[in-house]
């Protein structure tokens, strides 16, 4: 998550601290796959030059590279010096290990409405950016100016109302429950990628495609139950309403640091499916004077 498009703030509910950048990383290899798709699926072709607005740790604009390949470019953009370093560093891991494989990719320190650009892009396109802002409309708006004419903008963000374990269990129930709770305390609106088409039509953009997946996962799963845990972990440290419900909740959750260990426990003697977050994604092609109407 980021709030990318604003100044860092101390308020934001998930801050980039080494730790959070691990979660990231980790929600990153859950949910790669699908955004590549979609990527693919929206239009990214070979040779675009792409906008990668709240990037955090660059996983988005490093699936964007690997679209566009030597002849095209992307560019990500944060809010956060901080998370920005960790890009870079990472990148240049992956063009050492693998050289001319991420082609002209660079992360640049930007913020609204201050993000400048040389010449209109290809394509802007964001993950969890504009469920995190005050005013997403305002803010699309603004992003679709930096797309040349007939471009393509395409945003994905999570609907967390999908988030929960079934058939339901005590443990892993109650962390998923704590999590929404934690974000919805925070201030973040749990069915922001539903609301992706919406934001659009309101932005002037009417989408040209919409999709949803949601990843789940049991016992088994390398990915699903470490970043559920990884996020209660993120999350706990934010005060919560006191009521006995949540304090209830607390008491059955117990140490974090024997959570995982004690969630595995319990999905292997009651064999359950956490299903996570679904990604949605809406996209849309930017007003073409020369052009016929917007096409996938």
């Amino acid at each position: 998550m980021s709030r990318a498009l604003e100044q860092p703030s101390s308020d934001y509910l998930l801050s980039h601290s080494p730790t959070e950048t691990d979660r990231l990383v980790l929600q990153a290899r859950l949910y790669d796959p699908i955004t590549e798709q979609v990527l693919r699926q929206a239009g990214i072709r070979p040779g675009m030059r792409v906008l990668d607005v709240g990037c955090g740790a660059g996983d988005v604009s490093f699936l964007a590279a690997g679209i566009v390949g030597p002849t095209g470019a992307v560019t990500g953009v944060d809010a956060a010096a901080d998370v920005l370093e960790v890009a870079r560093s990472r990148a240049a891991a992956r063009r050492r290990s693998r050289p001319g494989a991420l082609g002209s990719l660079r992360f640049e320190r930007m913020t609204l409405p201050d993000i400048t650009l040389e010449e209109p892009v290809d394509a802007v396109i964001g993950r969890l950016v504009l469920g995190h802002l005050p005013d997403p409309v305002a803010a699309l708006r603004l992003l679709s100016g930096l797309v040349r004419p007939g471009g393509l903008i395409l945003f994905q963000d999570f609907d967390n109302f999908p988030l929960r374990v079934e058939p339901p269990t005590p443990l892993a129930g109650a962390v998923l429950e704590a999590i929404a709770e934690a974000l919805t305390v925070g201030g973040t609106s749990l069915g922001a990628g539903a609301r992706l088409y919406s934001v659009f039509h309101r932005a002037g953009l009417p989408p040209v495609g919409l999709s949803a997946t949601t990843p789940m996962g049991g016992v088994e799963d390398a990915t699903v139950l470490p970043l559920v845990v990884q996020t209660y972990r993120a999350l706990s440290r934010m005060a919560l309403p006191g009521n006995s419900g949540a304090e209830e909740r607390e008491r059955t959750i117990g140490d974090v640091d024997t959570l995982l260990h004690r969630v595995r426990e319990e999905l292997t003697e009651e064999p359950a499916t956490v299903i996570m977050p679904t990604a949605v994604t809406a996209w849309c092609r930017t007003p073409d004077p020369a052009g016929g109407a917007p096409t996938r």
